[in-house]
């Protein structure tokens, strides 16, 4: 498990955690790959969609044809750790809450 994550560790059971640790490395982001997208397909909100913002992402598509998406992408670009690092705490909190309503332990 992520250091980032042990003190939801110290809550849950090895089963739980072992639940935990899997959904979260299938459905985590990775900043590097999020680079990638912004710098690629930045124009059209493709990185926001990946992360799951989707009224951002519905803006840089609808004014995908201004230079102003392209311009934000590389600033996205630039900020993908911090923003990758808030998907994951969010995803990470959602999943703890997920298990613990889920699990009879």
């Amino acid at each position: 498990m992520r250091k980032e994550y042990h003190h939801l560790a110290k809550k849950m059971s090895h089963g739980q955690q072992m639940i935990f640790e899997n959904e979260f490395e299938l459905r985590c982001r990775q900043p590097s790959l999020g680079v990638v997208y912004a710098l690629l397909l930045g124009w059209f909100g493709f990185h926001r969609f990946w992360l799951n913002d989707r009224k951002s992402g519905l803006v840089f598509l609808i004014f995908f044809w201004t230079l102003l998406p392209g311009l934000f992408s590389i600033f996205d670009a630039l900020c993908m750790r911090e923003l990758c690092t808030g998907y994951n705490n969010k995803l990470a909190k959602q999943l703890y809450d997920e298990i613990k309503d889920i699990s009879p332990y």
